[in-house]
């Protein structure tokens, strides 16, 4: 039993972190700072994710050997603690959904501009140095 109440209060402490992770992520993606981190953020996050799987097939074997299953009924400090995770599980999956939107319109928007700029492509807007081209009336000198 306690090594069951062990597993859960670390399925806990690694939901917090993932909060915060999460929080970082969503701050990243709003504020279109420190983007170049994002990467290390969302391997961070599949870290704590592949953790977090793992200890719920712990918490699943001992409550087999136990005969305790969630949502642990018979068990008033289980329990409560079974609903802390089950809430906290269930809003960060909200969160982790309202990254990926927030993704998904960075995705658009980039893919909107790189369509802009193959189409303008084709008149020259900027030279290879990055200045605007100037227009050009004519290549050859006028005689006079």
């Amino acid at each position: 039993m306690q090594e069951l109440n062990h597993i859960l209060n670390k399925m806990t402490e690694l939901l917090q972190q993932l909060s915060g992770i999460l929080h970082t992520e969503q701050m990243i993606l709003i504020e279109n700072y420190l983007v170049h981190k994002l990467g290390n953020i969302i391997d961070e996050k599949n870290q704590l994710l592949i953790k977090l799987k793992i200890l719920d097939e712990q918490r699943i074997a001992i409550g087999k050997e136990l005969h305790l299953a969630s949502p642990y009924s018979d068990n008033e400090p289980l329990a409560n603690q079974w609903a802390t995770i089950v809430k906290s599980t269930s809003l960060l999956a909200q969160m982790n959904r309202d990254n990926g939107e927030i993704l998904q319109q960075r995705l658009d928007q980039t893919r909107q501009t790189i369509d802009f700029i193959n189409k303008s492509k084709k008149t020259n807007i900027y030279t290879n140095g990055g200045y605007q081209k100037t227009e050009t009336v004519s290549t050859t000198r006028a005689k006079v």
